[in-house]
């Protein structure tokens, strides 16, 4: 089954500006909140509290991207496994590479300071543990995270598999609208089973949302079924995920949607935005760790807030070098793979 011909492939350009936005604002929350015990409480922890919401942002762009891709690229079912096997070596090794970095840093601090980092979460070496974060199966081991924010990667992981067996099945039932609206809200029916273990069913809805953006941008429906669908999507996933999810979801969907936007800054952000993400977690502990034993004492306000602004620019120049000297020839690499797989 065949998802049709292939088209020209498009760059859009919001996605640069999206992706950098959502990543920056979560390590704005986490650097604010959570994550740095030295520098908080703070003046600006309550002001990216919605930082978090870059997650959902991420996830509609998932959502729409990923099957554009395939579909500009004339996928085909018979592919499903070389995507697969493309997705993870683009998004695998930085991300372990990334956690080797966590390991330096945890072994290290104990052997300068005789105990870990205060803050700095570790689930113990164990075989269980050290497979679900190199497979991104935290769920269904019922392991725990190295890295905070790798939650995420299990989620947009299961979204790979499933839209690589069902993208051909989609963009057929597109031709009916009534049987497009029964796909959707079948996989949206998954919601009502989810346990928080297998976390694409309860997170499906944003997928869903840029899937729908995905089949109206490729012109496989009219903008009538896409305003009512829309709207349905909207309704569901304020029911499902809350005001705030919805928003930060209608805002990535309308933005996609409608908007042209692109500078060299949004455009820099974007391309860093993976390696930003996978590794402020390890910039953080790192600026956390030399400035306890650089100072000796937690910094008094303003101190506190100055610093939030101070880690949060170390970790874009981190996750600069880490995009040239991983993350980018690992995109290479992962194109190498997929073509010959397919000779």
């Amino acid at each position: 089954m065949s998802a049709t011909t292939s088209i020209p492939k498009q760059h859009f350009k919001i996605l640069d500006l999206l992706r950098g936005i959502a990543a920056l604002s979560v390590v704005m929350f986490h650097f604010s909140g959570s994550a740095l015990p030295t520098i908080k409480p703070n003046s600006v922890t309550d002001f990216f509290s919605y930082g978090k919401l870059g997650v959902q942002v991420f996830f509609v762009i998932s959502g729409f991207i990923i099957p554009y891709s395939m579909y500009a690229s004339g996928y085909k079912i018979s592919g499903a496994w070389n995507f697969i096997i493309k997705r993870l070596a683009r998004i695998g090794p930085p991300s372990w590479i990334a956690l080797i970095f966590l390991f330096v840093i945890y072994y290290g601090a104990i052997a300068m300071n005789g105990r870990p980092i205060e803050g700095m979460p570790w689930p113990g070496i164990d075989v269980k543990t050290i497979l679900a974060n190199l497979t991104y199966s935290y769920s269904f081991l019922n392991a725990g995270l190295y890295n905070e924010v790798y939650w995420t990667l299990e989620i947009e992981f299961q979204y790979y598999v499933i839209i690589a067996f069902l993208l051909p099945f989609i963009i057929q039932s597109s031709s009916n609208t009534i049987y497009l609206s029964g796909v959707f809200l079948a996989l949206n029916a998954t919601w009502f089973v989810h346990n928080n273990e297998v976390l694409f069913f309860r997170d499906n809805i944003f997928f869903l949302m840029g899937v729908l953006l995905f089949l109206y941008k490729t012109k496989h429906v009219n903008g009538g079924y896409f305003l009512i669908a829309s709207l349905v999507m909207a309704i569901l996933c304020y029911w499902q995920q809350g005001l705030e999810n919805t928003i930060a979801a209608l805002i990535a969907w309308f933005a996609i949607a409608y908007i042209t936007f692109q500078n060299p800054v949004t455009t820099f952000l974007g391309t860093i935005s993976y390696s930003l993400y996978i590794t402020h977690h390890a910039t953080g502990i790192s600026a956390e760790f030399i400035l306890r034993n650089l100072t000796g004492m937690s910094p008094p306000e303003p101190l506190r807030t100055i610093m939030v602004f101070v880690y949060a620019g170390c970790a874009i120049v981190f996750a600069w070098l880490f995009y040239l000297a991983v993350e980018k020839p690992f995109i290479r690499f992962s194109q190498i793979i997929s073509s010959k797989i397919k000779k």
